[in-house]
């Protein structure tokens, strides 16, 4: 009995996501938070609900990790929607 042609190993291609740009907002559950770095500051808001926080720019940070800081800040309480826009100019590491 003959084994016929071997087969060709099929490539297994790995697919490297890119980080969203658009975030899903903790208050409202829409996914409407966009992070804009300018210079000096990085402002992270919800344009449904209006839920806004502006901290200093971070050595190292990508647009996830100031979106987890909104996000964490918000769960602790210290961002709100009743209370607008929250200053803050930095993040306890």
């Amino acid at each position: 009995m003959m084994g016929g042609r071997r087969r060709r190993r099929k490539v297994v291609r790995r697919v490297v996501r890119k980080p969203p740009k658009v975030f899903r907002c903790p208050a409202c559950d829409m996914i409407s938070v966009t992070v804009n770095a300018e210079d000096e500051e990085v402002v992270i808001s919800c344009s449904n609900c209006g839920l806004m926080l502006r901290m200093g720019k971070m050595k190292n940070y990508e647009m996830v990790h100031y979106y987890n800081a909104f996000v964490d800040r918000y769960y602790s309480g210290e961002l709100s929607v009743e209370g607008g826009e929250v200053e803050n100019r930095e993040v306890s590491q």
